[in-house]
């Protein structure tokens, strides 16, 4: 049985993937609080690894690695990508290293798809922002370059508020960028590719709910945004799974404002309708057709409290 080890596993997706995916592979999660992983996996499961940034992070993943005969390694927290593209021994679901640099960085995720002329938000550094500068309309979005779970992201009315978001946040204005605040319905793409990059299957997911993250959605037959994914896929190949998350305008236009170079919280969402994106990577299938997924496949997340004596 193909044994397969996610990190970040104490996010809000693993008890799903567990109980979608366990009777088909051997599974296994890390996380940093190993008290965070849901109790409804095994706990020989479970195990403890540092945080992304602790010295000994890469020597404990390659040990873990090793020590349980992985397969294949899942991680779902962007502080270890780049540590983990490092382990040349290691197999995992990311895309190639390069790719994952890029798409870290929001400035340079916006300049790549301006280059390879697919859509994308006005996109500036903060840096470049003054008072009677025109290259931003306000409303704006404010956020931090590299980050997740929404956290830093503001609406900014002014140039005022701006700095002083800046100056709340404690953040350098290099390391912020301001961006066209979309309006319409944001969706959050399950892009599944193999291992030679072949494009498997594009599963849109409409968010319906978002808290940091989705906490309710639904697989969305879109032809548009699947279109769209499709182009930038062809413009930007990338192995493995990733996320695009997009905005389809009201007035039509199918909108990138950010690309995650790794699997997101509605990976189980992905895999709840039929899209499986670790078979796509180890089964190559050179062929432009698109694997079907199930429509209107609605995800809800609740919390369980559970007590222990």
């Amino acid at each position: 049985m193909i044994k397969i080890l996610f990190t970040g596993g104490g996010g809000s997706g693993s008890e799903a993937i567990y109980r979608l995916l366990h009777k088909q592979y051997e599974l296994h999660f890390a996380d940093a609080d190993p008290l965070s992983i849901s109790p409804t996996i095994p706990i020989e499961c479970q195990h403890k690894i540092p945080m992304a940034v602790d010295q000994n992070f890469t020597n404990v993943i390659n040990e873990l690695y090793n020590e349980l005969s992985i397969d294949i390694l899942v991680p779902g927290v962007d502080e270890e990508l780049l540590k983990i593209s490092d382990l040349t021994s290691v197999v995992s679901l990311l895309p190639q290293r390069k790719y994952v640099e890029t798409m870290l960085d929001k400035l340079k995720c916006s300049r790549i798809l301006e280059v390879q002329g697919q859509q994308y938000p006005v996109t500036e550094i903060a840096t470049n922002i003054n008072k009677n500068s025109n290259n931003i309309a306000y409303p704006c979005i404010a956020k931090p370059r590299s980050g997740r779970g929404s956290r830093n992201v503001n609406v900014i009315h002014s140039y005022e508020q701006l700095q002083a978001y800046l100056t709340l946040t404690g953040l350098s204005g290099h390391d912020v960028v301001v961006q066209e605040l979309l309006i319409g319905q944001e969706y959050t793409v399950l892009m599944s590719a193999d291992k030679n990059m072949n494009l498997q299957a594009i599963v849109p997911v409409r968010v319906d709910m978002k808290r940091g993250i989705t906490i309710r959605a639904q697989s969305h037959i879109n032809d548009i945004v699947i279109n769209e994914c499709s182009a930038i896929h062809n413009a930007i190949p990338a192995k493995g799974c990733y996320n695009i998350q997009l905005i389809h305008t009201d007035d039509g236009r199918v909108v990138p404002f950010e690309i995650n170079p790794r699997v997101s919280t509605t990976f189980c969402l992905g895999l709840a309708s039929g899209i499986n994106p670790i078979k796509n990577f180890l089964d190559s299938r050179n062929t432009n057709q698109l694997l079907d997924f199930k429509n209107a496949i609605k995800l809800q997340r609740t919390w369980i409290n559970n007590f222990y004596d």
